[in-house]
């Protein structure tokens, strides 16, 4: 764990405003699956990130729009019996739902390259955000070596490595 407030605290913004930049780090990560899957030839898991990003879509979209009653307080369904539902617009300010976006996707390929990190305004947050890329990084770099002294320092937690029967980790 870190010290001091998480990204999420120091972003300024509505829970609402969180919410939607939530939603849309959601469809950015199952882009950045897709993409990988894509470029690795994986096509199996590229059908299966296609689905996941068509639902993150929708619930980005769900959050864009409400349902539609009939005029019997029943909800309207189109001939195929999907929910209709129309457009209504977020109370959110589109500055700061990007710029929590922008903090929220750093950990995706395709989010680091929709939304820079040069791209946040506030400090702080851009400095937290540096420094759980770099702590990440330091602990994959650890877990990689098979370092369960640094593994155990930076978690603060004692790591012990375990050998699988082929000398894998």
């Amino acid at each position: 764990m870190t010290d001091g407030p998480s990204v999420y605290d120091l972003l300024a913004g509505t829970s609402e405003e969180k919410n939607l930049a939530e939603d849309l780090a959601g469809v950015v990560d199952f882009l950045s699956r897709f993409l990988g899957a894509a470029e690795d030839g994986n096509w199996y898991y590229a059908n299966q990130t296609a689905d996941q990003l068509r639902d993150s879509v929708e619930k980005f979209q769900r959050r864009l729009t409400e349902i539609v009653r009939d005029g019997r307080g029943d909800i309207e369904r189109d001939e195929d019996g999907r929910v209709v539902r129309r457009f209504a617009a977020p109370d959110a300010d589109g500055k700061r739902v990007h710029q929590a976006a922008t903090a929220f996707v750093q950990s995706y390929a395709a989010g680091r390259a929709l939304f820079p990190i040069d791209g946040l305004d506030d400090e702080q947050v851009k400095a937290q955000l540096l420094a759980d890329l770099k702590r990440n990084a330091d602990l994959r770099a650890a877990l990689n070596a098979g370092d369960a002294a640094e593994l155990s320092r930076l978690t603060g937690r004692e790591v012990t490595i375990v050998q699988g029967p082929d000398g894998g980790r």
